[in-house]
């Protein structure tokens, strides 16, 4: 008997998986163009971690992580001079803090940093793939999303904001990206990001004002949540002011802006406010002056994102906010401006798909001539990214890296702004910006890096306090290489204060940072005061990169040295000689003395970018005067100290020297 065996139903035939259109193949390209950025960005924030590129910014950041994952909830900031809250009422650090734990060094934050950063970059990705397919279908659709993704990575200042330390502007970005796309899309869970957003302080709040201003202008559906979340905002900013709570940000800077500067410290937000009304051609005035900062910034992203009413607000709220700030520091394309990086590529597609719709050839121009611009952009500036932030040699980095794997954990550090940042995780740590009184209790290493990088505290600064500790205050000179100085000292019972020298102070010659070719070594063995830069039969410069920044006038200047034989002591102005002395040889130590007539406050030049690709930056201080001395060879020089002294103050010296002998 044979058994019958019945097959299964077959299903039927389902319908064919759709077929992946140009917009979904851009999008999936995008993802994976985003993910490959930020392996970039967290490879070179690693690297930025190491070499110890890390400046006073990162410090206060990282010394209140530090110590809230450590217990301390109200954590005051040594880098900062007063409790971290106040710094820009950045709460997000205390569940930040979580993360200390997860990985215990700063370089955590930087990671967070690029996370958020890109995480803000797919926001704005996935939002103007959407717009661009409900405008156009079809391959238009992803001409302008391959347009924007274009305008999104292609931008070279995204990369000197997450070079620049770490700001919690960056985390922010995030929130403020995911809020504005659920506004605009009309889902309610819009108001999830208001909390997190706000978390992150004073500048943040602006954004959320600016998004909800976006609201406001962009139609009847959205006006209401745009009005709620604009003004709170604004209440926000107000209350973080009134608490004192935006130390960070400051209103003095833009006291200006009232037509006075004497307002300092007491400017309230009212006042302020009504200066602006009462100058407006000031206002007007200052963003003129900036006006090729303020393109900068804005042409990478694609100007045409103004129009949309969506970011149009943002867009005012960040650029005004940093173009009227006093100075360049913060109109220049750096992190502040970030919104504009992130965002305003959303508002470009927005814009080009609304042209698209009615005149698709001019569109499409327009679409190819913004992207070429770009890649412009992107191909002057990128290339400079590794030049500004990372200053700090392999030779460099290992030097500071052995000192800070000696300082203890209980030490209060000392060190130069360029370099304090690895040195943050500790409860007292403090940078040298400029000629000040340094507040000391206990054991403290200074850390002095007088030429590694571009340093507020002058070199010449520096090497004074350099000198300072090795001799007057008695420090233990540590380490002495590539440029590196550390010192350890114990202040001497009732010491609570190290000043820190002016420019006026005298330099130490075996303190100078001797260029390549230079024929100096120094020699520290014996009492401080014996400490000289030397050389034996050598011919070239025995000392040189003796600095000062001084304003045109009439110097002189004094070198003390010794020498066998003939020697040339040189005064400089940027590459211009002004004064020269020679001497034939010396009766033991003696001062060689010149008078220097400096009519130009010279300056090095500042890369400014190239053609239609230009920015401005604050350029480095003017009125560099650099004293070398020169040696035939033959003979044996030593040279230990160099000192500038101005003609005004020469002469009331003599006169108070007339006036004592008088009385």
């Amino acid at each position: 008997m044979s058994t019958v065996i019945s097959a299964p139903p077959q299903a039927a035939p389902g319908p064919p998986p759709a077929p992946v259109g140009p917009l979904q193949w851009v999008r999936r390209i995008g993802y994976v163009v985003l993910g490959v950025q930020l392996a970039c960005f967290l490879a070179w924030s690693t690297l930025l971690y190491s070499r110890f590129a890390l400046t006073s910014d990162f410090a206060a950041d990282n010394q209140a992580w530090f110590l809230i994952a450590h217990g301390r909830f109200d954590p005051y900031s040594t880098v900062q001079g007063y409790p971290a809250w106040r710094d820009h009422s950045e709460f997000l650090l205390w569940p930040l803090a979580l993360l200390y734990w997860v990985w215990p060094h700063g370089v955590t934050l930087l990671w967070l940093q690029d996370l958020c950063v890109v995480g803000a970059e797919a926001v704005a990705f996935t939002w103007l793939c959407e717009l661009a397919g409900r405008r156009q279908p079809g391959k238009d659709a992803a001409w302008l999303a391959g347009a924007g993704l274009v305008l999104l990575v292609a931008d070279p200042w995204t990369w000197w904001a997450v070079s620049y330390d770490f700001h919690i502007q960056m985390v922010a970005i995030l929130f403020a990206a995911l809020l504005a796309r659920d506004l605009a899309n009309g889902r309610r869970r819009a108001w999830v990001w208001v909390a997190p957003l706000l978390s992150c302080g004073d500048v943040a709040a602006t954004y959320l004002a600016g998004i909800g201003l976006g609201g406001v202008l962009a139609g009847r559906r959205w006006r209401v949540t745009g009005v709620d979340m604009a003004c709170l905002g604004v209440l926000a900013t107000l209350v973080i002011t009134l608490v004192n709570g935006n130390q960070g940000s400051g209103l003095e800077v833009y006291a200006y802006l009232t037509g006075t500067r004497s307002h300092g410290s007491s400017l309230s937000f009212g006042m302020l406010v009504k200066g602006i009304v009462t100058h407006p051609l000031l206002v007007l005035r200052t963003l003129w002056a900036k006006r090729v900062d303020i393109l900068a910034n804005l042409a990478p992203a694609g100007l045409l994102g103004l129009v949309d009413l969506w970011v149009l607000p943002l867009m005012l709220v960040v650029l005004l906010a940093n173009a009227l700030y006093f100075g360049l520091e913060i109109a220049e394309p750096v992190f502040q401006n970030v919104p504009v990086y992130v965002l305003l590529p959303v508002g470009t597609v927005a814009v080009l798909g609304r042209l698209m719709t009615r005149h698709r050839g001019t569109a499409l121009l327009l679409t190819g001539l913004l992207v070429a611009q770009a890649v412009g952009w992107a191909a002057v500036w990128a290339p400079r990214v590794p030049g500004q932030w990372l200053r700090e040699s392999p030779a460099v980095a290992a030097t500071l890296a052995s000192i800070d794997a000696r300082i203890p954990a209980s030490a209060e550090v000392v060190a130069s702004q360029e370099v304090v940042g690895r040195f943050s995780g500790r409860a007292d740590v403090r940078a040298l910006f400029r000629p000040a009184t340094v507040t000391v209790s206990g054991l403290t290493w200074f850390v002095i890096t007088p030429s590694v990088g571009i340093e507020p505290q002058s070199t010449a600064s520096a090497m004074a306090l350099i000198g300072e500790l090795a001799g007057p205050l008695r420090a233990t000179l540590v380490t002495h290489a590539n440029g590196v100085w550390a010192f350890r000292w114990r202040p001497p019972p009732g010491v609570h204060r190290v000043l820190v020298p002016g420019d006026s102070a005298p330099l130490p010659a075996w303190a100078a940072p001797m260029a390549p070719g230079a024929v100096g070594r120094p020699v520290m063995t014996g009492p401080a005061r014996t400490w000289c830069m030397t050389t034996v039969g050598g011919r070239g410069y025995v000392a040189d990169e003796l600095t000062w920044y001084e304003p045109p006038g009439r110097y002189q200047v004094q070198v003390t040295l010794s020498t066998t034989g003939p020697v040339n002591v040189q005064v400089w102005g940027g590459h211009v000689l002004l004064a020269r002395r020679g001497t034939s040889g010396t009766a033991g130590v003696e001062p060689v003395v010149l008078q220097v007539h400096a009519t130009t406050a010279y300056q090095a030049r500042l890369y400014s970018g190239w053609g239609p690709f230009r920015a401005d930056f604050a350029p480095p201080r003017a009125g560099e005067l650099e004293v070398r001395v020169w040696s035939p060879g033959g003979q044996t020089v030593n040279v230990y100290s160099a000192e500038i002294v101005s003609a005004s103050s020469r002469a009331a010296r003599g006169k108070r020297r007339t006036e004592s002998k008088g009385s």
